[in-house]
């Protein structure tokens, strides 16, 4: 259904979609099951192997679904039994965009460094790009000014977009976040960055 993508530690899961974890070998013997354990708690599941293979379905995902998986081969051959186990797979269920970065950058050289955070002289230009991890394509950045109702809204592209301001004002210092919205599995979901204070200063 589309409910599952890759993140760094293994594929993720959305909270509530099905998923089936699928159990194969290769065909050096006929018959045989498969176990599918749940490293951490007692919870199996067994299937006939079926061409060699088994799958597991799991009709919603929930937070109990999270951890560690793992298939063990068993077959009677020549009179005695043979087990086999897989590696581990990893799951995680989520149902949260991951955090986007906030930054600011200039091409003039009119950025500097403080305690506070960036800033920025009086009268030159500044980007502040907006980025997140690549989860899924799409979606857009909305930036927001904290104690205004100053936004803006770009598309994302390439998984970030960069908000130019050609000469800053006084208007221009405070509190900045990133939004990203994405419409995902039939459902809108959005995160919001830390904040970046941005301090305007004289020449």
């Amino acid at each position: 259904m589309g409910g599952v993508s890759r993140g760094h530690q293994g594929p993720v899961v959305f909270r509530g979609h099905s998923f089936t974890i699928t159990c194969s070998t290769q065909p050096h013997y006929p018959g045989g099951s498969f176990l599918l354990t749940f490293t951490g708690s007692k919870r199996t599941q067994t299937q006939p192997a079926v061409n060699h293979a088994a799958a597991f379905l799991f009709p919603a995902a929930d937070d109990s679904h999270q951890g560690n998986y793992r298939c063990v081969y068993d077959n009677y051959v020549f009179s005695h039994n043979f087990s086999s186990e897989s590696e581990l797979l990893f799951l995680t269920i989520t149902d949260h965009l991951v955090q986007p970065d906030i930054s600011l950058t200039d091409s003039m050289g009119g950025v500097s460094r403080s305690h506070q955070g960036p800033e920025v002289f009086r009268g030159h230009s500044f980007t502040i790009t907006c980025s997140t991890q690549p989860q899924y394509p799409g979606g857009s950045f909305l930036l927001t000014f904290t104690g205004s109702n100053r936004t803006q809204t770009q598309p994302a592209v390439n998984h970030s977009t960069a908000f130019q301001f050609p000469a800053a004002d006084d208007s221009h210092q405070g509190n900045y976040s990133c939004v990203y919205d994405n419409y995902v599995f039939s459902h809108n979901f959005s995160s919001e960055s830390e904040l970046l204070f941005l301090t305007i200063t004289g020449n």
